[in-house]
């Protein structure tokens, strides 16, 4: 459990640690629940920018966390009174994974003051012992606008990271991503005498293309190990360093466990030349990059990557704009799509950086699909991502189903990028 202070100032606090992969966005959704006989509109855009977290507290209980932004939301009189407030419904619907059916939800009406720009909540809730796969709905009852979101809850042992919860400066940390050099509080609901921590580097490779016949595979192999103990006030501490992330485990015997996250003070941004070069690997060819790669001083390095737009844009004027539209994408891709790596090496980021955002999106539990349009026909281009389910560092890790038939497509928008013809929507 945690401690009463703690606790308190969970309800109390007004979330301000802003990190940015967002695990779930409000698009189109397939789902096998029934449909509501009240006109709700389903949002298309996550605007409340949604955080939730499922921490297992106890054997038979879980506790439900979200915070969000009430910007959005349309506030209205409850009575004569003069104050205005928002009615939201959360609702969680859990199918369980081993019964392989819709097994329980969970519902609670909430009302918020106007005068509250971020709202964080939280309940308890019976469960039984298994895994799910959870649908949260936030509905804005005034505006009848619907949020919905897609995720894990992982009980069936005491290992995995539904059992953790952490904190920094004693506020809840939602999302797995600290900026290096903090402190981080770890609970587990058993209070082990210690942790194991495997520590991974980041590596700068980009995602295969699309046609690839190169799938990508993930080895577990630390590059270093140490464990954590649990100290008296009833947590663990870790102090996150850079260019790496942590895997944390209640046992050696299973990978399962949750994992931290090092990102740097500029992030999603592009933190210096070298990056800059590695994330333009997309749309260079061998040569130009291996131009650049050679050279050993950052000054050098920015002087090539600047020659290359330069180059391709056939004046400096031209390779600003063009400069600035493509890290726009990079630095979206790296906001939406970061965990074990940098998001611009995902196969969604490799996706949104060259072919830009969808202009729609179907998800399930375990899959989405982006759609494009091409050669002026809505929707003939479709990209299928499936959720990777052995990757132990993380829910939100899809792979992109290649095929050849990309091929000719991905060459000829990479031309259209090298021609300038790219713009951040």
């Amino acid at each position: 459990m945690i401690s009463t202070k703690v606790h308190k100032c969970f309800l109390g606090m007004c979330f301000i640690f802003k990190i940015i992969f967002l695990q779930c966005t409000s698009h189109r959704y397939n789902s096998d629940l029934p449909k509501s006989k009240t006109s709700i509109s389903i949002a298309k855009e996550d605007e409340l920018n949604a955080q939730f977290y499922f921490y297992k507290n106890s054997d038979t209980t879980a506790t439900f966390y979200t915070l969000f932004n009430t910007e959005p939301l349309l506030f209205a009189r409850l009575d004569t009174g003069l104050q205005f407030y928002a009615s939201v419904k959360i609702t969680i619907n859990l199918y369980s994974i081993t019964k392989n059916k819709w097994t329980d939800s969970v519902n609670r009406i909430i009302h918020i003051n106007q005068n509250t720009p971020q709202f964080f909540y939280s309940f308890s809730f019976p469960l039984n012992q298994d895994n799910y796969q959870v649908k949260i709905f936030i509905t804005d009852l005034n505006r009848k606008m619907q949020y919905s979101y897609f995720t894990e809850l992982l009980v069936t042992t005491e290992y995995s990271r539904n059992n953790f919860l952490t904190t920094i400066q004693d506020k809840m940390l939602f999302k797995p991503y600290v900026y290096e050099q903090n402190e981080v509080k770890i609970y587990h609901r058993k209070k082990l005498p210690f942790l194991y921590v495997d520590v991974f580097r980041y590596n700068h490779r980009p995602a295969p293309p699309p046609f690839s016949n190169i799938v990508p595979s993930l080895q577990y192999l630390p590059d270093s190990s140490f464990t954590i103990q649990l100290q008296q006030e009833g947590y663990y501490s870790l102090t996150v360093q850079s260019n790496c992330f942590y895997h944390i485990r209640a046992n050696q015997n299973t990978l399962d466990g949750f994992t931290l996250f090092s990102i740097d003070s500029v992030f999603p941004n592009i933190k210096d030349s070298r990056e800059m070069l590695y994330t333009s690997r997309y749309i260079m060819n061998k040569n130009e990059f291996e131009r650049c790669a050679n050279l050993s001083n950052l000054d050098e390095i920015k002087k090539c990557v600047d020659n290359f737009w330069i180059q391709i844009g056939g004046s400096k004027e031209r390779a600003k704009e063009m400069i600035k539209n493509y890290y726009q994408r990079v630095i979206d891709a790296n906001r939406l799509f970061t965990s074990y790596h940098y998001g611009w090496q995902s196969d969604r980021g490799m996706i949104y950086i060259v072919f830009g955002k969808p202009e729609d999106i179907q998800k399930n539990f375990q899959t989405e699909k982006w759609y494009y349009s091409l050669n002026g026909q809505k929707n003939a281009l479709v990209f299928t991502f499936h959720k990777n389910k052995n990757n132990p560092f993380t829910n939100s890790d899809y792979i992109l189903e290649r095929s050849d038939y990309y091929k000719d497509i991905w060459y000829l928008t990479v031309d259209k990028i090298r021609q300038g013809r790219l713009s951040v929507k």
